[in-house]
């Protein structure tokens, strides 16, 4: 069925999940409201969403929703006439997180490490966020980035491979006109293969691993930062 933004927007109030899962939810219960609301507390987790929205310490959501039957709304409103409720930021800090690693094969030669943070602790324990993690991990090992994304790399680094391509391309005999974009062209397909964030999934090249990454943001309802990486591979 169609599900209007105006209904999203009604739904995300509601709970503060993300807009993706807000039509999600909407399209599998055909725009019933409650069932919305029910299918998402079943796929998110309900006291770091109730804490991301009002700001109110963890334990004292965990009361809110004990002393309103689970009802978020009234979570919500019972929070803020006791006044539990604090300012925070949009994003907030990235506090807490997992690292996951991967051994590769029987002869196991090769293993790859990711570390990535979120901001609540209920997320840290959520099943799918570790299998978010493990699949980056399993990424890093079968597509050995150097880097999480552009931003990462330091402008050092970006000027040494500028360097090296301006040198590759006048080796090539290539118009010195046309070093500028010659040298972006090259530039850019070193990061698109080198950076994880802009990498082909392995496993459906339709898709970046930056799709991965916003998928998980809007399940988890919460910012999520891929912090580093490492393969290590036996003798290199």
């Amino acid at each position: 069925m169609s599900v209007s933004i105006d209904d999203i927007k009604k739904l995300r109030a509601k709970t503060s999940a993300g807009m993706g899962l807000c039509k999600e939810a909407l399209t599998k219960s055909d725009g019933d409201m409650e069932k919305a609301v029910a299918y998402i507390n079943k796929r998110s987790d309900v006291i770091g969403r109730l804490h991301n929205l009002t700001g109110a310490k963890i334990g004292l959501c965990k009361l809110a929703l004990e002393e309103t039957g689970k009802d978020f709304e009234k979570s919500v409103e019972l929070i803020k006439e006791r006044g539990w409720d604090e300012p925070i930021e949009p994003d907030g800090e990235i506090g807490n997180g997992v690292i996951d690693a991967y051994l590769h094969g029987v002869d196991q030669r090769l293993v790859s490490l990711v570390e990535v943070g979120c901001k609540t602790d209920f997320v840290a324990k959520n099943d799918e966020f570790k299998s978010f993690v493990h699949e980056l991990a399993l990424q890093v090992a079968a597509m050995k980035p150097k880097f999480v994304s552009r931003e990462s790399i330091s402008k050092e680094r970006i000027t040494e491979l500028t360097d090296i391509f301006t040198k590759e391309a006048k080796a090539e005999g290539k118009p010195e006109d046309m070093l500028p974009k010659i040298v972006e062209g090259k530039l850019n397909k070193y990061l698109s293969e080198n950076c994880l964030l802009e990498q082909k999934w392995f496993k459906d090249e339709s898709k970046i691993m930056k799709n991965l990454l916003d998928e998980a943001i809007t399940k988890m309802g919460e910012s999520l930062e891929i912090k580093r990486i490492l393969v290590w591979e036996f003798g290199k």
